[in-house]
């Protein structure tokens, strides 16, 4: 493909993109506008009717958010966008476009609603309908993911406030995926970083703000921090280091 081609091609399909997101929108929207319409004739005029109207818009924007959780999971299956896939591919082809497709409808929900359902049963059930294997009893307390199909969490597993989890990187014109995984047990802390194909053993500990580079594997009960990421302590072990993870 010639070069000069990208950015139009670019800008079509971000177009494009558009008119997707507004379809899925307006189907989660659906529900609390109904319900809207339905209750705004029925109250009496005054300031009673403004409090409730606007009392009903708030509780409409969480019927809106409850709503889009499914809506996006369909939409992945109707727009074929069903995950990343696995491997190296040109950005600027048909897999670069389902790439795009699927974490847009990711964003959709991280953008409009995640915050308010983070480290609660919503969250996770959202990222397993959007292809995530998450283990029983996992928290997971952050909005910054990234092809949630290519993650896998264990049980008992705390993912602490606004770490990264994104298992993609663009290198020149390509896109590269690897798998993430993420044990039983562990705790990843406050803000830390996990790049594609990091695997993290069972019991582990990642030190907030740590970042871990792509590749790194961290044996079970090992303990890590810094920028890049390395190896401080193990579970157990008298340690100042040690001491200093958590979500």
């Amino acid at each position: 493909m010639p070069k000069w081609f990208i950015t139009p091609l670019q800008t079509v399909v971000s177009l494009f993109l558009f008119v997707e997101v507004s379809a899925v929108v307006g189907l989660a929207l659906f529900p609390p506008v109904s319900l809207w319409l339905w209750v705004e004739p029925q109250l009496t005029a005054g300031p009673q009717k403004v409090l409730l109207l606007c009392m009903l818009g708030a509780l409409g924007y969480f019927i809106y958010g409850m709503c889009l959780i499914p809506v996006v999971a369909v939409a992945r299956w109707v727009t074929f966008s069903l995950g990343t896939g696995l491997g190296k591919y040109p950005y600027v082809s048909f897999r670069g476009y389902q790439w795009a497709s699927y974490n847009a409808l990711i964003l959709i929900v991280r953008f409009s609603f995640i915050n308010w359902i983070r480290a609660t049963p919503f969250n996770v059930l959202f990222y397993r309908l959007m292809g995530m294997t998450v283990g029983a009893r996992t928290q997971i307390n952050t909005a910054v993911v990234a092809d949630c199909n290519l993650i896998t969490i264990g049980e008992d597993t705390v993912i602490g406030g606004d770490v990264t989890l994104i298992a993609h990187a663009v290198e020149g014109p390509n896109l590269v995926t690897a798998r993430v995984k993420i044990g039983s047990r562990v705790t990843v802390g406050l803000m830390a970083v996990v790049m594609p194909g990091c695997e993290i053993g069972d019991g582990a500990i990642l030190a907030a703000n740590a970042v871990l580079k792509k590749g790194t594997i961290i044996g079970p009960g090992e303990i890590w921090g810094g920028v890049p990421a390395k190896r401080i302590g193990t579970r157990g072990e008298k340690s100042a280091e040690a001491t200093q993870p958590v979500a």
